[in-house]
């Protein structure tokens, strides 16, 4: 699996195009490379010009698509609010699996939910040897994102981020980390976590995408800069592994069901009491 880190800038996206299939070309054959958050239309504060929109099966994408490159973009909707989407494609069989990000930030700097609409449902896609999710940034952030994704067989979560600095860079890298590796190893997966570099918008971004193993540990990670590198993914251990601590097997759904039961869920989605 590679990882593909970038620095797109926000409506040049036929060139965050040419920077992604320049960087994928160093990696050589592989079954699958990963792109950060809106890596084909760069992040933004406003809303995305029409001809900056993508349709799910757009021929820009395809070229990629083909090679195997994962893609982040804003994808046009019948609304007129597009979607944060992100695109897995299998080179080899032509599926092409979609996941829409499901918590758009809500609130400043970011405000993406006035740019975005939300996506409604959560997949898993069968990709070669490994069944994969995709968790799109601050969907890492509602910790039951990455657990209905291990519950319903995610072996492999991919996190695109988009993730700046902001006042106090440390804090957002720790935070971070803490996320990915409560994920790994609570969820007994690997997370691949790709966030892009440089500056757009006035932000500044800190890369730092890499690959955890089940066991928390990092086994592939890059810098600040654009780049891209390579780690294998050993789905016999980490089957393993679950088979001999079978955490996810102890998972408690009734008691989820019971507190998100019919009546048990306000309007404004949180639990009633």
């Amino acid at each position: 699996m590679g990882l593909i880190q970038t620095a797109p800038v926000f409506g040049a996206t036929q060139d965050n195009l040419d920077r992604i299939a320049e960087l994928r070309r160093s990696l050589g054959p592989i079954d699958l490379a990963l792109t950060p958050e809106l890596s084909a239309n760069g992040y933004g504060f406003a809303p995305h010009r029409e001809t900056d929109l993508f349709d799910s099966d757009d021929p820009r994408l395809e070229v990629l698509a083909s090679e195997g490159v994962a893609v982040g973009f804003a994808e046009r909707s019948a609304s007129g609010r597009p979607f944060n989407t992100y695109l897995l494609p299998d080179h080899l069989t032509e599926n092409r699996f979609l996941q829409r990000k499901l918590h758009p930030v809500s609130y400043a700097p970011w405000n993406e939910h006035l740019s975005f609409q939300p996506g409604t449902e959560l997949g898993t896609a069968d990709f070669r040897t490994a069944r994969i999710a995709t968790a799109i940034c601050n969907d890492m952030w509602h910790p039951v994102i990455p657990w209905l994704a291990a519950q319903n067989g995610a072996e492999v979560l991919v996190v695109p981020v988009a993730s700046m600095e902001g006042a106090d860079p440390a804090r957002i890298r720790r935070t971070w980390e803490v996320i990915l590796e409560h994920a790994a190893v609570l969820m007994q997966c690997y997370v691949v976590f790709v966030n892009r570099c440089g500056t757009d918008s006035g932000a500044r971004f800190w890369g730092g995408s890499r690959v955890l193993g089940p066991d928390g540990n990092v086994l592939a990670q890059l810098g600040s800069e654009p780049g891209a590198t390579v780690t294998e993914l050993d789905m016999t251990a980490l089957r393993r592994l679950r088979a001999e601590v079978p955490v996810l097997a102890e998972a408690r759904t009734d008691v989820l069901a019971h507190a998100l039961g019919p009546g048990r869920v306000s309007p404004g989605g949180q639990a009633r009491v």
